[in-house]
């Protein structure tokens, strides 16, 4: 094979690809299924072992709805996804019409056959080492896996990192957190078995809780304070010393279509200022979570009538990042653009999903039913890498904004738009950043996104 020879070393290279998406995450999966579906010849190098990221190996389930009307899905292939999970057993709604409810396991297997029916290419198993730029642009992709270190060429880079670890290191400008280094807070989600979801169900209806309960699809939460049915519960397990007081700060927890008698659950939140960039933080996250959701276990097994022959079923095998990195782009998405519910020409993406940093409550003006804000396909573009796009919690926004648009259904959007826009590129020999974002969105409507 061809070695680089503008590396000291000699690096093999190992293949040259149209459009390569470093994470194939839930956006970067959607983006290499766009870009192969297009014809451009597409690898997704991803560094576990199945796509989906946060969504099926962080076990982030439901996807939370866009809160406007109908809950529209500005992703014409996260609404195909969506339906074949449906029509599998694997997927639901709910009647509050939020249809994202799915089964992380199933969607692994989804997200794989769709992409690879599209004639993409899949490399498992590699992480990304650095990308080799010249000229503002990036030439190659360093990576390591069993083979050791090698190369892989594109003409066009996608990061699906969630992280923007290649436009990073790339040069890309970037920000995290707020200026005073606040960030979102990290969890680590789990799943339990073998509960009698009935049982559980009628347990939370005499606690008063009235919503959340569409049997077979059961939602519950608790954060101290917040008046919710559970909170007698959570403090007389407080007062006897079964929970600690971190346990409670914030509780929410979903049943899992296709899994009878699963829960899954949206906790527990690590305690304390943890940076999800830090692998310290991370480690410890890892460690203090489990602890944690062994107390929660013993909790519900003694508190929670239907728990008494479950079993722990899985932990998540990634920590659960809300926010790190975010690019510094052609247009910055900012709190003024959430509040004065902006329209933009170049939009791939519409949302009525509010401003929702953990731990923090916000007086900023409410949306109210009709109103939604847009997502510009310029926030995916970075100002000085030409052939780079980048997408999901990690496009171009403030704390705040990027807050309101990490949610699944926002983040496969971008997706959706850069695999169009990478494409669209190859086809024309031009770079992302002479591709109109108009275009892309007639193209996402084109294949049925709502916008």
């Amino acid at each position: 094979m061809e070695e680089l020879n503008f590396l000291k070393e000699k690096i093999e290279l190992k293949a040259k690809y149209d459009v390569i998406v470093i994470g194939g995450g839930t956006a970067g999966s959607i983006a290499g299924i766009a870009a192969a579906r297009l014809g451009a010849k597409t690898l997704i190098i991803e560094k576990e072992g199945a796509l989906g990221g946060t969504s099926t190996l962080g076990l982030v389930t439901p996807m939370m709805p866009v809160k406007m009307k109908g809950n529209p899905d500005s992703s014409a292939i996260n609404k195909e996804l969506k339906k074949i999970l449906y029509k599998k057993g694997y997927g639901a709604a709910d009647q509050q019409g939020n249809d994202g409810w799915f089964n992380p396991e199933m969607l692994k297997f989804t997200l794989e056959e769709t992409y690879l029916a599209a004639g993409g290419r899949l490399l498992y198993d590699t992480s990304l080492i650095k990308p080799i730029v010249k000229d503002n642009q990036i030439k190659a992709l360093l990576v390591h896996n069993k083979e050791g270190i090698t190369a892989y060429q594109a003409d066009i880079f996608i990061d699906g990192t969630g992280d923007a670890d290649l436009a990073y290191l790339a040069g890309v400008p970037c920000q995290r957190g707020k200026e005073e280094a606040k960030y979102q807070a990290l969890s680590l989600r789990f799943q339990i078995s073998n509960i009698d979801l009935k049982k559980f169900a009628n347990f939370l209806i005499e606690q008063g809780q009235d919503w959340g309960l569409d049997y077979p699809l059961l939602e519950t939460a608790m954060v101290w304070g917040q008046g919710f049915a559970l909170e007698n519960i959570f403090q007389k397990a407080l007062t006897a010393g079964d929970i600690d007081f971190e346990d409670g700060k914030y509780f929410q927890a979903f049943s899992v279509p296709g899994m009878p008698g699963t829960i899954s659950f949206n906790c527990p939140e690590i305690p304390g200022e943890k940076d999800s960039l830090n692998p310290t933080d991370l480690t410890y996250a890892r460690i203090k979570g489990r602890e944690m959701m062994q107390r929660l276990y013993k909790f519900f097994k003694k508190y929670f009538p239907g728990f008494s022959d479950s079993y722990l079923a899985t932990q998540a095998e990634l920590v659960g990042v809300r926010e790190s990195r975010r690019i510094v782009g052609q247009y910055l998405l900012d709190k003024a653009d959430y509040l004065e519910r902006r329209k933009f020409a170049d939009a791939i993406a519409s949302s009525g999903y509010p401003i929702d940093i953990h731990g923090e409550q916000l007086e900023i003006k409410a949306l109210q039913p009709g109103e939604y804000y847009q997502i510009p396909f310029r926030t995916l573009l970075p100002k000085n890498i030409t052939n780079l796009l980048v997408i999901g919690r990690a496009i171009s926004t403030t704390f705040n904004a990027q807050s309101a648009i990490r949610i699944q259904p926002i983040c496969r959007a971008t997706g959706e738009a850069a695999g169009i826009a990478a494409a669209f590129a190859i086809a024309r020999k031009k770079s992302p950043q002479q591709i109109k974002g108009r275009e892309v969105k007639e193209k996402m409507l084109s294949w049925g996104a709502d916008i």
